[in-house]
């Protein structure tokens, strides 16, 4: 099983912003874990590595996806 990383480690691991980790994240493009309740201001957002990794590497080869 893999580490849950926060949204900088995930960040820092792929060479994504922080921005476009939350906004693909935000449109479906990258598969997040939000922590927290729905309507809490207090949020948090987990990623996968390998699962957000395979999800860039498909839009790579599929970039009208």
């Amino acid at each position: 099983m893999s580490q849950l990383l926060t949204t900088a480690e995930a960040a820092k691991e792929t060479g994504l912003s922080e921005y476009e980790l939350r906004l693909g994240a935000k449109q479906g493009r990258y598969p997040v874990l939000y922590i927290g309740r729905d309507k809490s201001k207090i949020r948090r957002m987990r990623w996968n590595l390998d699962l957000l990794i395979e999800a860039i590497n498909s839009q790579m080869q599929n970039p009208e996806e």
